[in-house]
């Protein structure tokens, strides 16, 4: 564990999500661990409970790349928490295609700020989940249900679906805040 690293303990349970800044104090990486089992390792690490920041927050204060996994970080910040997005819902908002998107997703540099788990397959299914290296899916479950997302073997009722339009409201509102922040990084650089 580095100096510029942190532990967010995710609700009551056993999970952690160790959280990496960069030398500007962005968050660039994060990792979901068991709390207990890293402890043995490292003694006396001052734990945080996590609250989830709202999306405006997350794109201040984590290192969203200006590329197109970076708009699809900003696609899967608009999905409101207790709420669940299919891959379909994503792909239409961006112009890609679902594979695309999952791709994308299973690329995510910054599991649970940037809420990957909560794309999932367009018939409820929860899909899988590469930020867990065993039991991804029940990872994914386990997150979702933390959210008040009611998973029932391994599907989500439609119910839990973000209607479409606040989907596309959200999106638009934090991309357009996020392309204000890297004008105004760009101007700034410039006049320097």
């Amino acid at each position: 564990m580095k100096n510029n690293d942190q532990l967010w303990r995710l609700g009551g349970s056993d999970l952690g999500l160790l959280v990496h800044r960069d030398f500007k104090g962005l968050v660039d990486k994060t990792i979901i661990i068991r709390i207990s089992s890293f402890l043995r390792k490292f003694k006396n690490i001052n734990i945080i409970d996590y609250t989830e920041p709202d999306p405006l927050t997350v794109v201040r204060m984590a290192k969203i790349p200006y590329d197109n996994l970076g708009l699809v970080m900003l696609a899967m910040l608009a999905i409101p928490r207790g709420f669940v997005a299919s891959y379909s819902d994503l792909a239409e908002l961006l112009n890609m295609t679902p594979r695309l998107i999952g791709l994308f997703a299973s690329k995510n540099p910054m599991p649970v700020l940037i809420p990957c788990h909560r794309v999932i397959n367009k018939d409820g299914a929860i899909g899988g989940y590469s930020a867990w290296h065993r039991d991804g899916r029940g990872i994914k479950a386990l997150l979702l249900s933390m959210e008040d997302v009611k998973v029932n073997g391994m599907k989500v009722s439609k119910d839990h679906f973000v209607d479409p339009n606040e989907l596309k409201d959200n999106f638009y509102r934090i991309y357009n805040y996020y392309h204000s922040l890297i004008s105004e990084y760009h101007s700034s650089e410039q006049s320097e």
